[in-house]
Parts: structure tokens; sequence; C-alpha cells
């Protein structure tokens, strides 16, 4: 059986044109077999436009559109012929393959559920994000899937988290944290305290308590879970950080004579170290807990983010991540 990539050619900021030119660069790259799901005489009008050879793909043809501010209950009532929709359907129908999308999360997440349904044993899919830090990368989970937790799922985000670590990331027995406001045991609100307990008992992960927000960037844990709200504010403070971080070296450096030498001297270091946090390098992030490779790109992916999203894709395919999951989930 085939393993396709199907991507969202519709979804995200810069769709289509950003998407065609990553799938184009992901198919000489990586070889890849691709599916674009979109509206067709769109994407033909700007693949004619921008010299895209259209012949390497197949195209699956849409009517309907997914905003980012529709309701992910309206999108899989009333939006079945939208490029998300057909695209977890189409992925269901060949588990084996993988849907790649930039657009709305809370379509993907919800598409997903009903289509390609849930790993038996999964209470709540989760994303896992990977967050690019100085030594080595840490795996935030959840980082937006879920808002409303209960201390069961964060036992099982912990549990994936491990998985996800261990055949994405190559590190075996990574270290696991529960965010929280203090290291001590029984700090934190309810669900923590009581996350924290089904934790410290729970032998399938390598758990090393409660982590503050400061401990995220020391190397503290491997793996960071939290329930999705907490997660994603998280993530969303640190991209801000890091684009407030760089914007102000880029003002030191340019400031006078003198700092323009000193930037001319340290162009390359810090264009190394811009890359290493620049989300497009990392492609998308997993909804793990699903029954197939979901892979969710940021909203403002260009075309490396996407041809990146492809190589996440596969690598979730060539480690056989899902089949991992699902057998260590109900162990």
């Amino acid at each position: 059986m085939s393993r396709p990539i199907i991507i969202d050619a519709m979804g995200g900021d810069y769709a289509p044109l950003e998407i065609l030119k990553g799938s184009i660069d992901a198919y000489r790259k990586y070889n890849a077999e691709i599916i674009l799901v979109g509206i067709k005489d769109r994407i033909e009008k700007i693949a004619s436009d921008s010299n895209i050879d259209l012949s390497v793909f197949k195209i699956i043809g849409c009517s309907q559109e997914v905003l980012m501010n529709d309701h992910p209950g309206d999108v899989v009532k009333h939006k079945k012929d939208s490029s998300i929709f057909i695209g977890t359907q189409l992925l269901s129908e060949n588990l084996q393959g993988a849907f790649v999308s930039a657009g709305n999360t809370g379509a993907v997440m919800a598409s997903s559920l009903l289509n390609v349904k849930r790993l038996e044993g999964v209470l709540r899919p989760a994303i896992a994000i990977v967050v690019p830090l100085a030594d080595k990368p840490v795996v935030l989970i959840d980082a937006g899937a879920n808002t409303d937790c209960k201390p069961q799922y964060l036992r099982q985000f912990a549990l994936m988290g491990k998985i996800y670590y261990e055949n994405i990331l190559n590190t075996k027995n990574p270290k696991v944290g529960l965010l929280n406001v203090g290291s001590e045991e029984g700090k934190g609100n309810e669900l923590s305290i009581e996350a924290f307990k089904l934790l410290k008992e729970f032998k399938e992960v390598n758990f090393v308590g409660n982590i503050e927000g400061r401990d995220l960037f020391n190397g503290v844990a491997d793996v960071v879970v939290c329930d999705g709200f907490t997660g994603n504010v998280l993530l969303k403070s640190i991209e801000g950080l890091a684009d407030l971080f760089f914007s102000e070296i880029r003002q030191i450096l340019i400031a006078n004579f003198t700092s323009k030498i000193c930037a001319a001297i340290l162009k390359k270091p810090f264009k190394n170290m811009k890359k290493k946090f620049d989300y497009e390098e990392y492609g998308g992030t997993f909804l793990v807990g699903v029954n197939g490779i979901v892979i969710i790109a940021h909203g403002s992916s260009k075309a490396k983010a996407i041809t990146n999203a492809v190589r996440v894709a596969l690598d979730g395919q060539k480690n056989s991540l899902i089949e991992k999951i699902a057998k260590q989930i109900n162990n």
C-alpha cells in the first residue's frame, strides 16, 4: 500500500502559493508521494502564474474553504467539502499515509477525531510540539488541543510525549516533568496536585516531578506536560519573546558604526542562532493519539515550513509512531 502525504493546499495565511512551493520542494527533496487537497481552479491559477509543475501531484478538489475563525463544530457539520475534512477522510481510507495542514487547528482536530478516530485507549489526543532550546529540544504536550483536562489525561500525555521523544528525537527514557507554579509536591491547583500523584506512581515514564516555567529552559525535563490552555499560552509567549529578543539584538547591532562592524563579525553565529529558534525549521507538530499521522503546521507557514512538515510526517511513518503509541498505551 502506498504511503501518501496528503496536504491541505488551502490552509494557512499564505495558501495556496506557499503550500504549493513547499510541496514541490518536498517532492524533490524527499521523493514523497504527495496528494494536494484544495479548490482546483485557484490551485491551477496560482501554479500557472508561478510556473509550478502540478503534474507531479494528485489533486483532489473541494468547493469549501475553512477560515481561521471558523468554529470546529461548524466545520465538521457544514464544511464537509473542505480541504481539511476531505484530507482527513482520505487519511482514514489509507492509515499508512499522513495529513499535513497549516489551517484551522481546531478544525483539523475535530475532523481528525471524526474521520481518523482516536487510537483505542486514548482518552484525548494532544499536540506535542518541539521547543528548540540551547542544548537539546524539549517536547511540550499539550500545546493547545485540550483546554480543559482531567488528571488522567495528563498522565496519558506524559506517556505519549515519552514515546514521541524516543522515536522522533531519538533519546531513550526522557525526563518527564509536570508544569506547575512550584517544584514542591502539593503545589498548584487541583488538576496539578492530582496529576502529580498519578505520575509519581506511573512506572512507564521517568517522572522528575513538578517544574516551573523557568525550568523549561535549563534541561530539568525533556518532556513537559500540561493542559492545552497553559501549554498554548506558554508556547505563544515563547514565540513572542523570541521575536522581541531578535528584534532588540538587530537594533543594537545597527545602532552605530562600531556596532555594525561587530554585527558583520557576528553575522554567521547570530544567523545560526536564529535558525535554531525558527519554527519553520521544525515544520509542524504531531496530533498524537489519533489513529493516523496528522501534522499541524504553524498558521504563518511558508514554503520551508511546509517542506519540513512533510519531513516530520515521513519521520513518523518511518519510525512507526502510531503503532508504537497504540502498543504502549494499552499495556
